[in-house]
Order: structure tokens, then C-alpha cells, then sequence
């Protein structure tokens, strides 16, 4: 026998309602003690009758209704120190296997020879390009007297007084802005595009083929500049000037 309630007659009121179920609710004494803690949080919640809202994270201690796919990342994800850096690499109109191998190079990546001397003992580390000291990105960009020559032909004209050829410096140049916006782009590509040409003649070098001297090497970066000055559109007249500003520094 079932008795007269039935099977689902618990006893419940129908107009029984969530928020009565928490003002009568009954506190509980557990043998585990965060059980106990629970339940003194619960009661300083006090007989609200309000429903349950269901609110999102943003950040430490502030919840919102509404749900942010960015502020959820940035509760997920493990957050690193602000790159200083990032706009003297990556910048609109740059060319990107320029920047990739300048961010390769700034990351520590570069396989020079310093770096494949460590597995490789029997690896010669002198420079191909001077062939006096060890090769490493600090050496090639531009401590090296080859780089550091092709890099003072193509841009002492434009830094003048500023001018270095220490790679650290320069990176901290080309991070901000520098004098007036077309230079600081004609700085940052030509030094994109210096180092890139350098790690070129480098590895054809190592390959075997002719070297190039300083002139030939010189006018080949002083020739990309200028095809990327003619072939930049849409910037009204921001790169003829740049054009003409640095035909103003190769004089």
C-alpha cells in the first residue's frame, strides 16, 4: 500500500515557494568543520527573498551580470610583463619576414654560431663576415665591422647626431616614437631591412657563394627602402615625403 498521499505526495505545499524553503531552512551541525563554515556564511546571508542571479567574474572581487569573453581570458590565462618593444618590431606596413626575423632575433632564437657552438664543439664561432671575433646576434647587429659599416652608410645621414650602432639602443629607439613619424618608420624598416640582408649574406657565405663588399651590400637595403616608399599607398602623402627624406640622407 502506497498510502493516501501517493507515490510523489511529499507533504509540500503547492504554494510553497524557494525563498520560504530559505527563510525556514534550519541550520545543521557536521562533523567537518568547512561544512560548519559553510553554514555560518549561509546565515549571514540572512531571509532574503530575492532569487539567485548568476554573475560572472571580471576581476578580483567584481562580478557582473554580464559576461565578457576578454575579462574571462584574462582570468584564465597566466599574464607576462608588457613587451617594451613590440611597435619597434611590429608596425603597419612593415615587411613581415623582416619583422619575423628581427622578433627571432630579440626572442634569443637566432642560430648563430655561439648558440650551435653549445651542442657542437667542433663548430668554428668566428664571424664569416670580419673574420676576427666570435659570431653572436650582439656581434652581427652590428658590432661586426661589415654590418656596422653597411649600417652607418645607410643611416648616419638620418640619425645624425643620435647615431649608434649598438643593437639595444636601437631597439629602444624604434619602440617610440623618434623626431616625426616618417622617420621613425624609415628607422624602423631600415633597420628591419638591415638585418635581415646582414643574416642573408651571412648564411650565403656559409653556403659557399661569393661574398658581397660593403657597396654592393649597401645599395641593395638603399634599394629596398626605396621600392617600399614607392609601393606604400594610402597614406596620402606621408611616404612621398618619406621618399624624399631619405633620397635628403643618401645625399
Amino acid at each position: 500500500m502506497l498510502g493516501e498521499r501517493g507515490p510523489l505526495d511529499l507533504g509540500i505545499p503547492d504554494n510553497y515557494s524557494v525563498a520560504e524553503a530559505k527563510r525556514n531552512r534550519r541550520r545543521r551541525n557536521h562533523r567537518v568543520d568547512i561544512l560548519n563554515q559553510v553554514e555560518e556564511e549561509i546565515s549571514k546571508l540572512g531571509n532574503h527573498q530575492d532569487e539567485d542571479m548568476a554573475l560572472w567574474k571580471l576581476s578580483a572581487g567584481n562580478y557582473r551580470a554580464n559576461f565578457s569573453t576578454s575579462k574571462t581570458w584574462d582570468q584564465l590565462r597566466e599574464k607576462k610583463p608588457t613587451c617594451d618593444w613590440h611597435k619597434g618590431v611590429w608596425f603597419s606596413q612593415s615587411t613581415p619576414k623582416y619583422a619575423f626575423m628581427m622578433w627571432i632575433t630579440l626572442r634569443g632564437r637566432l642560430q648563430t654560431m655561439d648558440k650551435m657552438r653549445q651542442w657542437n664543439n667542433s663548430v668554428n664561432p668566428v664571424c664569416v663576415l670580419c673574420d676576427e671575433a666570435s659570431e653572436s646576434c650582439a656581434h652581427l647587429f652590428f658590432e661586426c665591422k661589415y654590418s656596422e659599416r653597411v649600417w652607418r652608410n645607410l643611416v648616419e645621414g638620418l640619425m645624425q647626431g643620435g647615431y649608434t650602432a649598438v643593437l639595444r639602443e636601437l631597439v629602444e629607439i624604434v619602440s617610440k616614437p623618434w623626431l616625426t613619424p616618417i622617420k621613425t618608420f624609415i628607422l624602423r624598416y631600415a633597420l628591419q631591412a638591415t638585418m635581415h640582408t646582414v643574416w642573408w649574406e651571412r648564411n650565403a657565405r656559409k653556403h659557399g657563394e661569393r661574398p658581397r663588399d660593403l657597396d654592393s651590400l649597401t645599395k641593395l637595403v638603399d634599394k629596398n627602402i626605396r621600392l617600399k616608399l614607392l609601393a606604400v599607398k594610402g597614406r596620402g602623402n606621408f611616404y612621398t615625403e618619406g621618399l624624399i627624406t631619405w633620397f635628403g640622407t643618401r645625399a
